[in-house]
């Protein structure tokens, strides 16, 4: 046996090591720059953008400058502070610093409330930068709320809630943040319900635990819908060539999608019904290859966003679910009775589920048509579920959130088996009954466009550069365009510049530098 001299032995595993090391050094480099370059884009555009913050608020003494939906905002809190029978609330919002939750808390102050403002961080954020929206004017106080602490001396998540309820004597709470999970929301709103007369616009844990199946056991969810008289999309299982026809027999109307886990897919039936017979007779099903048939819809996928109060839908935004380059949803009378139609299963999904339900939803259904005796009719599926106000943000993301705000007050209305104590009067049925139809609010909504990757379209190219640094990259021109094209920031507005201008050039700035000193301890902005 020949040993190698040790002196060369040892060159040897020291150049595979520094080989192995220099790719992981190069690209922590590059995140170095991609971090500095961030700065540098805040630093360069500061005087810019401090011109157009002195301008909006000098623009803040001349009413005619302001755009619509500021007008509208700004009349609507002075009449209701001047109206004597108005009782204004305390709101909490959890998740200030995200754009849904800075929403939230303009359309409460804009309808003459009074706002609490909390930003929720993880457990292992040690910074203490504050978030640009705890600078917005709309907001009476502003808290910091740690969640994710498995132990010590710092009080949990819901403690920290139930402190911040009772010192400010909240009467609503709506979490918006993104840090917890829907359990953890669902916990503190047992505790905040139980201790204090507070109402939270969020699930409780039963509720949790049956909307959470959506994700985690489908087939649970869907028969939990069946169950409840609900139309599910359908999916089954078939161990033989005889189930497969009795399914397709059963519903002669229905596309059936038939995939094995190999990836192979059938589409059933055929145009004649020898096609379909000699399709499935070429296949292959046991117990041991097992096939999925699944329900195909003709008009595709939709999204229902709503706001559900004791388990009456309050608001609903109704978009499709593929992307809609031309952004022609909604213009069209067959599109708006479809949005109507999906809109009254989305209400009797809401009445089914009980008045325990409470929260932020976004439901997906599956659309499809039937013919029979000179008739077209839609047939509505719901297909699935994810909950929490991330979930509806484009429910939430409106110039004018009145209605919105009046369907989460009738969180304070006293229930009566499940019923609102003004509609078992008459009051609620009557005020309906005389409001004119022009003042319900558009169902309909363009679905939200994408902006521009570089990771996607480099991975449509199929060009291989680092993934992570290519969506670093997509970060930091987002983050660009957003300081370049400020009226379209969800951050910005006339009345309330502030957070905008603090999140480029101080909380951004601020956390890159962070995340170059101890990247493994901040969490990204």
């Amino acid at each position: 046996m020949t040993v190698g001299h040790p002196f060369r032995l040892r060159r040897a595993l020291t150049t595979k090591s520094r080989s192995l090391q220099t790719p992981r050094c190069s690209l922590l480099q590059l995140q170095v720059l991609v971090h500095l370059f961030r700065v540098a884009i805040s630093l360069a555009l500061l005087p810019l953008d401090n011109t157009i913050l002195l301008a909006a608020y000098a623009a803040g003494y001349f009413p005619f400058s302001l755009t619509d939906s500021n007008k509208t905002g700004a009349r609507r809190r002075a009449a209701a502070l001047r109206d004597s029978q108005f009782k204004p609330r305390t709101v909490l919002v959890t998740g200030i610093d995200t754009p849904y939750g800075l929403a939230i808390a303009r359309g409460w102050y804009y309808s003459g409330h009074r706002v609490i403002g909390a930003e929720v961080v993880g457990g292992d954020d040690q910074s203490g930068v504050a978030c640009g929206e705890s600078m917005s004017r709309v907001l009476s106080g502003y808290y910091r709320i740690t969640t994710g602490v498995p132990g010590g001396t710092m009080k949990g998540y819901a403690a920290q809630i139930l402190d911040v309820v009772m010192k400010e004597n909240v009467d609503v709470w709506i979490p918006c943040s993104e840090e917890t999970e829907g359990e953890e929301d669902a916990v503190a709103k047992g505790v905040v319900e139980a201790r204090t007369g507070c109402k939270c616009v969020t699930l409780d844990r039963g509720m949790v635990d049956i909307l959470s199946q959506s994700s985690s056991d489908r087939e649970a969810f869907l028969a939990f819908l069946v169950e409840k008289g609900l139309p599910v999309v359908e999916r089954h299982e078939v161990l033989s060539r005889d189930a497969v026809h009795k399914i397709l027999h059963r519903s002669p109307t229905k596309v059936w999608n038939m995939r094995r886990a190999d990836d192979r897919e059938v589409m059933l039936p055929k145009r004649t019904l020898s096609l379909t017979y000699s399709e499935v007779s070429q296949i292959r099903i046991s117990r041991e290859r097992p096939w999925m048939l699944q329900q195909q819809t003709r008009l595709g996928g939709f999204y229902a966003e709503m706001a559900v109060v004791a388990g009456k839908v309050k608001a609903t935004k109704i978009y499709p679910a593929e992307e809609d380059g031309d952004g022609g949803w909604g213009q069209s009378p067959m599109d708006r009775g479809l949005a109507t139609a999906i809109q009254a299963l989305m209400e009797r999904f809401a009445s089914q589920m009980g008045a325990r339900l409470t929260g932020h939803l976004r439901l997906k259904v599956m659309v499809d048509e039937e013919v029979s005796d000179n008739c077209l009719r839609y047939v509505i599926l719901i297909d699935s579920c994810t909950h929490g106000a991330s979930a509806v943000k484009y429910l939430i993301l409106e110039d004018d959130l009145k209605s919105l705000v009046d369907g989460y007050l009738e969180a304070l209305t006293p229930q009566t088996n499940g019923v609102a104590e003004g509609e078992v009067n008459g009051t609620a049925a009557s005020a309906s009954a005389s409001a004119p139809a022009s003042s319900k609010p558009d169902i309909t909504t363009p679905p939200p466009r994408r902006r521009f990757s570089l990771f996607r379209s480099a991975k449509k190219a199929n060009v291989k550069v680092f993934g992570s640094l290519e969506k670093q990259v997509d970060r930091a021109l987002n983050e660009g365009s957003k300081l370049l094209f400020f009226w379209k920031n969800q951050k910005f507005s006339q009345l309330d510049p502030l957070p905008w201008w603090w999140h480029a050039h101080v909380y951004q700035p601020l956390r890159e530098l962070e995340m170059i000193v101890k990247p493994k301890r901040v969490k990204r902005a």
